[in-house]
């Protein structure tokens, strides 16, 4: 059971790249992360859409079963959206990391310059 679950989080991630990378394809002159925002605007319309049916259509509702087993499909969309946070966790990674590391890199060098400076507002000249 569990590896099943594993695979199918797996295929989701698959899924999920290879949206993203048929995206970078066909929006060349965007930026990557214009996919990466793609790839996160398709999730949440299939996610509702899906949550929807499952909610309303496909049962048990909510409401008057709290704490029922889960049915298959709600087991793959589960899978579908753990495997898209994967990704999303990825991009994370990538575009806010380089982000996070220039501010720092930032921070260092203006705190290094307050260090030179003397009391009177001058560079120190070594």
């Amino acid at each position: 059971m569990a590896l099943g679950l594993c695979l199918q989080v797996l295929c989701s991630l698959c899924v999920w790249l290879s949206l993203y990378t048929s995206l970078c394809h066909l929006n060349r002159h965007r930026s990557y992360e214009w996919s990466c925002r793609l790839v996160t605007f398709t999730h949440g319309v299939i996610s509702i859409g899906l949550s929807a049916y499952i909610g309303f259509i496909d049962g048990p509702w909510p409401f008057t079963h709290p704490g029922s087993p889960n049915t298959p499909l709600q087991v793959h969309v589960l899978c579908l959206t753990l495997g898209y946070f994967i990704f999303d966790l990825g991009c994370i990674w990538r575009f806010a990391w380089k982000k996070s590391i220039k501010k720092y890199h930032a921070w260092r060098s203006r705190r290094s310059e307050e260090r030179q400076l003397k009391h009177n507002g001058h560079l120190k000249t070594h």
